[in-house]
């Protein structure tokens, strides 16, 4: 049964195929390709393994038991009905599917197939789809494709891929140095100092100037052609790289041209002369300077020129004094009075003719002694202070009384407005008091006790009408004390009415002045003139315009303090004690405070976070705004700032220097420090004294003194007059030169010459003569007086008449002139060096260069330019131009590589090339070789360095850089690029094919093909038509085959027929496919399945004669009807079996049940709780209740009532629909809803049900067990749980929310500071640091923890957290209970800020403040005590002598070299010297050593470190440092330097001769040439 309907459903499948088959091929478009056959062109076959499907015929077997009619076997009747088995034969088919090789046709490679075309006569492009996977260039041909590769590159073994040819591997490239490869290419390098020839290959020498100028920075000079050397441009040389060049120093050659010294000058040679010498007007030439008639010689008696210097001569009888200039009587005995003691002098020793005059410094006078300097007591007299006085060493010093400060006089006192500086501290009002000041307060308040701050009286004065309180305007300063107490008495009417009066503008004008003549003022005695810092005038001229910052009737005001700006009508806006700017308002904030107003800070006197905590600081100053340490203001310093600052010093916390010269200065403000001068200087520092003409303080008072009488600057006294011929202070300094008499007020008339200083006569120097000496000596006459005569000069010398030597021409020298410059000199004296470079020979006289061969220029530095050579230069070089140089030294031609000849004139012979022609050429294949590299030139088709490679495929003609232009791939000329077609292919570019019937080369041969065939335009070969066969294609196809050459067999099955052309089979009835393999599809039969079968509902067809074979459930010759009611199955031949009166399915005999039943043959009700169609609805009944199996209506259980089911019975009913009454004894009992069984209800148990439930039970019964928590109990009837005081919840398990307490957990805590409190009782339960009922106090100040219990430990004021007892230290203090003070260098909050005291100062634990030791002072202690003042706080004053500075910590004095003793008060005795005077001497017996350095004071006549040693002949003086000037071969004394004449020579110097007598006149007697004796 089942088998036939897999049958029919197959028959039904088939059908359908046959129906939708008709309309499948039907749309074919008309140029559809045909398909391939094996005797089409182009058409190749395949071998492919593909899945083919069969039918396979399956006999199958059916059987069952039938009634039928029959004799045997009845009981008694003649027929019977028996039961037989009938088995029916039927015929399926399965589909079965075989792995076959089957032949496909496809286009051969190369070839494709277009619509319209019998075969593959197409050809592919292969190049046309990614390039044919070529890498180069794709080049298609017929019927396939190759890839070839640009130049440079060489196709892989792939033939697709092409990879870099490395050309330098072979012979280098062809590159003479350096081959680089390079992708595709390859290039080559040449080495440095080489050029890449035009070949690319050769690399040619460069003329090394040519790259980068050869590295120079000016000009570069080619020497050779490898070698060059750089130049410089005129006015610069050449540096040690032999390449920058800088500016010659104009001094660097010749010495600028100067005689003497050259000095450059922006660029410029600016000559000078060596001493003794001046300038020439050619300002180069150096002409000796005659001091003797410029007067400069100051010689007493005569003057005597040389060259560079001069030499005093004396008259007869006298001789040259050490000075070399004063002359003295030969047989006097010249003594200086000042060598030995210091003349006996304590300070100052001058030398005159009377002996040692001792001098005393300014502050000084000369005791009676007239040698001891002693202090003058400068006070005695008063000079100029007007308070107080104090006599200083060598000055005195004012001073003022409290209150009051020194004027910038540096005498006079004025009053120090202390109201000026902050109120002077005062709250309300301030009055500033002569020396003093005074604070008092507005009305209504009083002085506190610190006389400084106001107190609010209990009661305000009330005016008499009871109106407001009334503040009187303060009255005068000057009346303050008189009318102050009045302020609070009641006698107001008067001053108020005048008040009043004031304000309506009455006034009585009893005078009036006025000013005339522009003028201004209370005195009429100012005018325009006047206005001071800027101020101008008013239009009408009546008074004085200030400028911002000033005010004052002539400006002379700075602005009144709080207030700025023009006419000083801006207030200040400055807090905490800032000052403002007088002109723009800026704030200057006070040390502590900051701020754009000095906002950011505490007022004065105050600190800490809200400026509540007073300072503890001196004058209520400022301090640390977080600490309180004291912030001092500019003067004051110390740990209060208590202190004033220490002479020479000032400014904020007396940190700086003040730069006063100590010496001329009275004081140094110490708040600004600026310095107050001594009488007798001036200046900013001090640092000048007074004028000419001026003295007293300030240098404003002008000397009262004779004219040329000069005063003396402190006190203005009048000086003595000098002698004749003497000025100065103390008449020690001679008159200037041109002046002489008293006071040299005397004008010299002398020509050049200088003259005496006493008389005015004139003292004519060696060459001059005359009355005025301003006549020369006569030619060959000289010296002084004119009484030598010149020498033989040679080479055209003059003599100098001042000296008498030669004066040399330019190359000549010696001391008559006969000897010409040594080499390398040249010029006036040989001086000059000659500058001539590289061998060069210079001209003694002009120093002119003639320079060797190869080099030119002024000093032959300079090599000779390309084209010439020789001496200077001067020779043309005769080398053919372009093709070499000439030697620069020689002329001799140098050839460029590739030319040759005297003349280099001549290329290279044939085969050679290169330097001197020399190389030999290496060019294949008939390629030029070119005369300077040697680089080939290639003929067309030839290619490398040597033209030894053939062009590669592909490329031709010169260089090979010619790619083909063929068809094909085909090859072409290397030569001529001409196209060479292979066979089958003809054209320029062989791109046509063979015409038809013709094949070969160039197409020349006939075909012989018949019946349709085609020839191979190659080779000929005939290609058959399909169906025919043989060389020519005259034989037709065997049977069986067909096809191409009939080379295919025929695929036809189970008895079809093959065409000999196509192969296509023609199948007999009943089967189909290509090869009549497949039988006819489902719905299809006859002869190639070509008819439809129309069987309905899955009936098969049978595939021979078309009739329907019908399932299961239908008949009818085309299956179009079902089986009739009651019946089913195959031929509709089953009866239905169904009971209720319920229908059977027509195939499968499937019941069909009404509502409310089931089962095979719908015999059972649904099952319980189910009802309806097919029993799929649930009853909608409660527990227990059932439904009607068709209609689903509800019937309820005993116990129960309602439509659903869901309503118990009332107590006292039970039953079905609660219908009975229940009969038990008491409310105890309760009966069952269902049976009416009388049973205990729930809490009760026993006999009578009268026991309650006992504790922990509960229910009918007593049967559960209560399950609450926490001690709470269950209701015995219910089970709910009644929870105790603090917890909730269904069984009791919450404790009650934070904050809550009680029975349910109903009431609120009222605990304070977040404290929790019991949830049963509600008492608060405090937290560590927290006591009291409700937790709302924090412990005392010495308990912490829980309930305060515990006891604090914290020492030194430390305060104890109550939480968890840690310490909080006070200032200074630290460790677990502060226990510990800060260790040193460390202070503040648990000692964390570490100090910055310096120098040792110890520091404030609390505040950080630095205390100071001994010899430190300042902020920080970072300053030293200034000089002369030591000790603690600097207070202390130095008592050394002779300017020693003293130890800043102990006081004692350092006392210099030369000096000892507690105060540097004695000098080093004899015999020792240096530091502490330690230091021994090391003279010869009696000669003393300088204190200070040590150094051996050797007399005259001595020498030698230790003075140990005589002069050697020719010197003589103290420590031999004088020469002797004795002439006629005499000694001079070595102490004295007298000469000691011998042959008969006489005169000062030895020089004169007996028979020569001086014409000149007596010298007038001078107070030197008396006899001085110590």
């Amino acid at each position: 049964m089942p088998v036939r309907a897999e049958a029919r459903a197959a028959w039904r499948v088939v059908a359908l195929a046959l129906l939708l088959l008709p309309a499948m091929p039907a749309a074919s478009p008309p140029l559809t390709p045909r398909p391939l056959q094996p005797s089409m062109p182009h058409v190749c076959a395949e071998q492919k393994l593909t899945l083919v499907g069969h039918r396979q015929p399956c006999v199958q077997a059916f059987s069952r038991i039938v009634p039928v009619w029959r004799r045997t076997g009845c009981a008694q009747q003649a027929w019977c009905i028996g039961q037989e088995r009938r088995t029916v034969y039927y015929m399926s088919y399965r589909q079965v599917y075989a792995t076959e090789a089957r032949t496909v046709f496809r286009c051969c490679p190369g070839w494709s197939q277009k619509p319209g075309q019998e075969g593959c006569l197409s050809d592919v492009d292969e190049c046309a789809s990614a390039n044919g996977g070529c890498e180069g260039p794709c080049c298609n041909t017929v019927g396939g494709f190759y890839c070839r590769c640009p130049p440079g590159y060489q196709l892989q073994g792939d033939g697709k891929t092409c990879q870099d040819v490395d050309e330098c591997r072979a012979h280098n490239g062809g590159c003479q140095h350096r081959c680089v490869n390079t992708p595709g290419s390859y290039l080559c390098e040449c080495k440095p100092g080489f050029r890449l020839h035009t070949d690319g290959r050769t690399c040619l020498a460069i003329s090394s100037c040519t790259l980068g100028n050869g590295g120079c920075q000016h000009q570069c000079v080619q020497l050779t052609v490898t070698q060059h050397r750089c130049q410089c441009r005129p006015q610069y040389q050449l540096q040690e790289d032999g390449r920058r060049c800088v500016r010659r120093s104009p001094c660097a050659e010749g010495n600028g041209g100067c005689m003497h010294i050259c000095q450059e000058l922006r660029g410029l040679a600016h000559c000078g002369c060596h001493p003794g010498y001046q300038l020439a007007a050619d300002r180069k030439t150096c002409e000796d300077v005659d001091e003797c008639a410029l007067g400069l010689a100051q010689c007493a008696h005569g003057c005597l020129n040389t060259q560079g210097s001069f030499k005093c001569v004396c008259h007869a009888g006298y001789e040259l004094g050490a000075d070399g200039r004063q002359c003295y009587r030969i047989e006097m005995e010249i003594v200086n009075s000042c060598e030995a003691g210091n003349g006996g002098c304590s300070h100052g020793c001058s030398h005159t003719s009377t002996g040692p005059l001792c001098t005393c410094p300014r502050g000084y006078e000369l005791d009676e002694d007239q040698k001891t300097c002693i202090d003058i007591d400068d006070c005695a007299n008063s000079p100029c202070c007007q308070q107080a006085c104090a006599n200083t060493p060598g000055g005195y010093e004012c001073s003022c009384f409290a209150g009051y400060r020194l004027n910038t006089d540096g005498c006079g006192c004025e009053d120090v407005d202390e109201c000026a500086s902050g109120h002077g501290g005062c709250e309300h009002h301030c009055s500033n008091l002569a020396g003093s000041f005074q604070c008092f307060c507005e009305a209504g308040y009083r002085l506190d006790e610190d006389r400084r701050g106001c107190t609010s009286l209990e009661e305000s004065v009330v005016d008499l009408d009871g109106r407001l309180p009334f503040v009187r305007p303060l009255p005068h300063i000057a009346v303050l004390r008189d009318e102050l107490p009045r302020l609070f008495q009641d006698d107001y009417g008067a001053e108020e009415e005048a008040a009043a009066a004031e304000l309506r503008g009455e006034h009585t004008l009893t005078e009036k002045f006025v000013c005339l003549d522009h003028s201004f003022g209370h005195d009429c005695s100012l005018t325009c003139d006047d206005c001071r810092n800027g101020g101008t005038c008013f239009p009408g001229q009546d008074g004085c315009d200030c400028p911002e910052g000033w005010t004052g009737i002539i400006c002379n005001e700075t602005c009144p303090p709080d207030t700025f700006g023009k006419n000083c009508s801006s207030p200040c806006t400055c807090q905490n004690g800032g000052t403002c700017d007088p002109v723009l308002g800026a704030c200057r904030c006070p040390p502590g405070v900051s701020g754009a107003h000095c906002e950011d800070g505490c007022p004065k006197g105050f600190y800490g976070k809200h400026c509540r905590k007073k300072c503890h600081c001196a004058n209520r100053g400022r301090c640390h705004r977080l600490y309180g340490a004291c912030l001092c203001d500019p003067g004051l310093y110390g740990r209060f700032c208590h202190l004033a600052c220490p002479p020479w010093a000032f400014g904020p916390g007396c940190s700086e220097d003040c730069l006063c010269e100590q010496s001329h200065t009275r004081s140094c403000n110490p708040k600004d420090g600026s310095c107050s001068c001594k009488a007798g200087f001036q200046g900013e520092r001090c640092q000048a004294e007074c004028e000419s003409g001026f003295f007293g303080p300030g240098c404003r008072h002008r000397c009262t003194c004779q004219p040329g009488v000069a005063c003396d600057p402190v006190s203005g006294e009048c000086r003595t007059q000098c002698p004749p011929g003497y000025q100065g202070e103390d008449c020690g300094q001679e008159c200037p030169v041109g002046t002489f008499g008293v006071n040299c007020s005397g004008s010299c008339s002398c020509v050049g010459a200088p003259c005496h200083r006493v008389t005015g006569e004139c003292l004519c120097p060696p060459g001059k003569t005359g009355e005025d000496c301003g006549a020369d000596c006569p030619e060959g006459r000289w010296g002084l007086g004119c009484q030598e005569i010149c020498p033989a000069c040679e080479h055209g010398a003059s003599c100098n008449p001042e000296t008498g030597t030669c004066l040399c021409l330019p190359g000549f020298v010696g001391s008559r002139c006969q000897d010409t410059c040594s080499a390398g000199w040249y010029g006036t004296g040989c001086q000059i060096r000659c500058a001539c470079a590289n061998d060069g020979h210079c001209d003694p006289t002009t120093g002119r260069c003639s320079c060797a061969p190869g080099w030119t220029g002024l000093s032959c530095q300079r090599a000779c330019d390309s084209g010439h050579w020789g001496p200077d230069c001067i020779h043309p070089c005769n080398c053919s131009a372009g093709h070499g140089n000439c030697d620069a030294v020689s002329g001799l031609c140098l050839c460029e590589a590739g030319y040759e000849g005297p003349r280099c004139e001549q290329s290279c012979r044939q085969g050679y090339y290169g330097p001197s022609c020399e190389q030999k050429c290496r060019c294949e294949h008939g390629a030029a070789c070119d005369h300077v590299s040697g680089a080939c030139t290639c003929p067309a088709g030839w290619r490398g360095s040597f033209c030894e490679h053939a062009c590669p495929a592909g490329f031709f003609g010169l260089d090979c850089d010619s790619a083909c232009n063929c068809s094909a791939g085909a090859p072409c000329d290397a030569v001529t690029g001409s196209c060479i077609c292979p066979a089958g292919r003809w054209g320029p570019r062989c791109a046509q094919s063979c015409p038809p019937l013709t094949f070969g080369l160039n197409c020349s041969q006939i075909c012989t093909c018949f019946n349709g065939a085609s020839c191979d335009s190659v080779t000929g070969q005939c290609h058959c038509a399909p169906g025919w066969m043989g060389p020519t294609c005259l034989q037709a196809c065997p049977p069986g085959l067909y096809g191409k050459n009939c080379q295919h067999s025929c695929l036809c099955r189970n008895g079809g027929r093959c065409d000999p052309i196509l192969g296509q089979c023609t199948c007999p009835e009943g089967w189909t496919g290509l090869a009549c393999e497949n039988e006819c599809l489902p719905g299809h039969y006859a002869a190639g399945c070509q008819l439809n079968c129309s069987c309905l509902h899955g009936g098969i067809c049978d595939r021979l004669t078309g009739h329907c074979l019908c399932p299961a459930g239908w008949t009818g010759d085309k299956c179009q009807s079902s089986c009739v009611s009651g019946t089913f199955g195959v031929h509709c031949e089953e009866h239905c079996a169904c009971r209720k009166g319920a229908s059977c399915h027509h195939v499968t005999g499937a019941c069909f049940c009404p509502p409310g039943w089931r089962g095979p043959h719908c015999e059972q009700a649904c099952p319980r709780g189910w009802f309806g169609e097919a029993c799929a609805q649930r009853c909608l009944c409660p527990t227990n209740a059932s439904c009607h199996h068709v209609t689903g209506e509800c019937r309820c259980p005993p116990g129960f009532t309602g439509l659903s089911c869901e309503q118990a019975c009332q107590p006292g009913t039970f039953g079905k629909d609660c219908e009975h009454l229940c009969q038990c004894p008491g409310e105890t009992w309760a009966c069952d809803p269902a049976s009416g069984v009388c049973t205990c209800a729930a809490g009760y148990h026993g006999t009578g049900c009268l026991q309650r439930c006992p504790s922990g039970r509960y229910g009918p019964g007593c049967e559960h067990i209560c399950k609450c928590l926490n001690g709470g109990t269950c209701d015995p009837a219910t089970g709910a749980c009644y929870c105790p005081a603090g917890f909730l919840g269904a069984d009791c398990s919450l404790a009650c929310p934070q904050g809550r307490f009680g029975p349910s957990c109903a009431h609120v805590c009222a605990c304070r500071q977040g404290a929790a409190c019991d949830p049963v009782s509600g008492a608060c339960i405090c937290s560590p640091g927290k006591t009291g009922v409700r937790c709302e106090h924090g412990c005392p100040q010495d308990r912490f923890g829980k309930g305060c219990e515990l006891k604090c430990a914290c020492r030194n004021g430390g305060l104890c957290h109550a939480t968890n007892g840690s310490c909080s230290c006070p200032l200074g203090w630290m460790g677990p209970h502060c226990e510990h003070a800060c260790p040193a260098g460390r202070y503040g909050a648990a000692c964390l800020l570490e100090c910055f005291c310096q120098n040792n100062g110890s520091c404030e634990p609390t505040t950080g403040a630095c205390l100071c030791g001994p010899g430190f002072y300042g902020q920080a202690c970072e300053h030293s005590c200034p000089s002369g003042f030591h000790g603690p706080g600097c207070q202390r004053v130095c008592e050394c002598q002779q300017g020693a500075p003293c130890d800043p910590v102990s006081g004692q004095c350092l006392c210099p070299a030369g000096f000892h003793g507690q105060f540097c008060e004695k000098g080093c005795e004899s015999g020792s010297f240096g530091d502490g005077c330690l230091q021994q001497c090391n003279c010869h017996t009696g000669v003393p050593c300088d204190p200070i350095s040590g150094l051996c004071l050797c007399p005259p006549g001595r020498t030698g470190a230790a003075c140990d040693l005589d002069c050697r002949r020719g010197r003589f003086g103290p420590g031999c440092a004088l020469r002797c000037d004795c002439g006629g071969g005499a000694d001079c004394d070595p102490i004295s330097g007298q000469c000691h004449c011998v042959d008969s020579y006489m005169g000062p110097t030895c020089r004169e001769v007996p028979t020569q007598i001086s014409s000149s006149r007596p010298a007038p007697q001078h107070p030197s040439s008396r006899a001085m004796k110590h």
